[in-house]
């Protein structure tokens, strides 16, 4: 506990509390749909229907991957990437460098496989912009929308990142303050029941989540405003700083200067079977993605990327000559040498998406998540009110109110639109018009009702419960199905769904049994 005087607490207070109302809306958007995202590639082989749910590279691409480079133009040897996909299927991208025609941006031009590694057969081909290939993939628009909305708010370019590396910034201060301001903080981490054997009021719950929740509010602001700001300001930041606006001279610095240009003396390239094996005794884990430069010349070097080895919090990148296929070392994020900054800009992603223990990591993310979004929710419904009896702020409590629970509505409704143009139309234009359509019924539900959290509420309920029929009606994988192909992605998506349903729908009344009580204590 930090002792502050009564001058210092009521600043502290203000701060506190205003550093959650502005822009507070915007940041529980952020938040609710960042414990969404965690489960992003459940989403994504639940939505699709397929998935091995453990993707990884065989042994047997070699012969895949020198068939498809002697059939191609030679100009599509600057790299190959060859990723394990969620379908079992091997991804293989033969790329050149060129102009995009319509942004005129230099970009990866593709002549892209998808094949079955236990064949070698091609199930699929695509000819692209890389960045065309990916945004117009229909199964996946689902995904897309819901991690684009946490990432930027589908605000177009860097702005979306400014605007969610802001709201980081914002969490975080509110996670500070009530850190420093917290009178009782051990004794509010153990807060008991009243008389009645229940929490009394939103001010019991809004503080027990809070109190467990600071160490990943902080966490997750902290890291969230890196990822948001790293790319979009920190490479122009650091270019202009230490090498006088060049960008390249900073990424040279970074991951290494290009290779001396050299007399192209062709060679054989080295078994990429062996490189799949060895890699994945030396990293503890299978890859998941290869790069390929120089293929067919004496520069030719490998690269292979993996999953989470047990015990580990990071993933591993490894280093291969192409030619003579010896180890050269593992590539750290940062630098060219292994070090501490490397190491702790590594740590960032896992410990903001928390997919470094798998499912079990991956649903406590999810359940810290949830918490922070009931604290912004409950924050901002205390802060009302308080000044209830101004008008202006009575018409906030009532968008606060919609913006609660019409946001859980319009993501369910972006589902129920995707599933059914994904039998019958453009997923790409339906997912997000089914999400404006379920913001738009929201707020006009929400404004007709005395409360409209009460009325919002079954809907979502119903949604929840709704959506594993519907998904199944529309074609998608059974239980059964997913179990004989060991993906349990589609049951964990279907019985969060189910449990979130059943308790909107049956449970939601206790926790508003206190709702027409006064708040115990004024909201700080």
């Amino acid at each position: 506990m930090i002792s502050l005087d009564q001058a210092r607490t009521k600043r502290m207070v203000a701060i506190h509390g205003w550093s959650g109302v502005v822009l507070g809306l915007l940041l529980y958007v952020v938040v609710l749909t960042g414990a969404v995202a965690v489960f992003d590639n459940e989403i994504g082989r639940w939505s699709k229907g397929v998935g091995s749910g453990n993707p990884q590279i065989t042994s047997l691409v070699h012969r895949a991957v020198s068939e498809r480079a002697a059939a191609l133009d030679p100009s599509f040897h600057e790299e190959i990437v060859v990723t394990a996909t969620d379908e079992r299927v091997i991804r293989m991208s033969f790329q050149r460098h060129e102009r995009h025609p319509e942004t005129g941006n230099m970009t990866d031009y593709a002549e892209m496989y998808f094949v079955d590694p236990a064949t070698g057969e091609t199930v699929e081909h695509k000819s692209g912009y890389l960045v065309d290939l990916f945004v117009r993939d229909q199964e996946d628009a689902l995904k897309r929308f819901l991690v684009d909305l946490h990432i930027r708010l589908h605000v177009p370019g860097n702005l979306g990142l400014y605007l969610t590396g802001i709201l980081g910034l914002v969490m975080l201060v509110a996670a500070v303050s009530g850190l420093v301001m917290h009178r009782h903080l051990i004794r509010d981490l153990f807060t008991a029941s009243r008389a009645q054997g229940r929490l009394s009021d939103r001010r019991d719950r809004h503080v027990l989540a809070a109190a467990w929740g600071l160490p990943f509010s902080i966490l997750l602001a902290f890291t969230g405003a890196f990822f948001s700001f790293a790319i979009s300001l920190g490479v122009p930041i650091v270019a202009m700083v230490a090498f006088g606006g060049d960008q390249e001279a900073l990424i040279a610095t970074v991951i290494g200067p290009p290779e001396a240009q050299s007399e192209v003396v062709p060679a054989r390239l080295a078994s990429l079977d062996y490189i799949v094996l060895e890699s994945g005794k030396i990293a503890g884990a299978p890859p998941i993605s290869m790069a390929i430069e120089g293929y067919g010349t004496s520069e030719a070097s490998v690269t292979t990327t993996h999953g989470f080895a047990d015990g580990n919090l990071t993933s591993t990148t490894l280093m291969w000559d192409g030619v003579s296929r010896a180890f050269l070392g593992e590539k750290p994020i940062l630098g060219l040498e292994p070090s501490a900054g490397s190491a702790v800009v590594s740590l960032m992603a896992p410990l903001h998406f928390g997919n470094f223990g798998g499912l079990v990591s991956r649903t406590v993310w999810l359940a810290m998540g949830l918490a922070m979004a009931f604290v912004i929710g409950t924050g901002m419904q205390m802060w009302v009110h308080r000044r209830e009896a101004d008008r202006l702020w009575r018409r906030f409590g009532v968008a606060v109110e919609i913006t609660l629970w019409g946001l859980p509505f319009a993501l369910l409704t972006s589902a129920v639109a995707f599933f059914i143009a994904l039998q019958f139309s453009d997923t790409l234009w339906w997912t997000p018009a089914g999400f404006l359509i379920g913001c738009a019924m929201a707020i006009v539900l929400g404004l007709k009702a005395r409360d409209p959290g009460d009325v919002l509420r079954p809907w979502v309920g119903a949604l929840c419960l709704g959506l594993p029929v519907l998904r199944h009606l529309m074609g998608g994988t059974s239980w059964s199905e997913a179990l004989l192909r060991g993906d349990v992605s589609v049951l964990t998506i279907d019985i969060l769904l189910l449990i979130g349903g059943v308790w909107l729908l049956r449970l939601y009344e206790w926790l508003d049994r206190e709702r027409l009580r006064p708040f115990a204590e004024p909201a700080e």
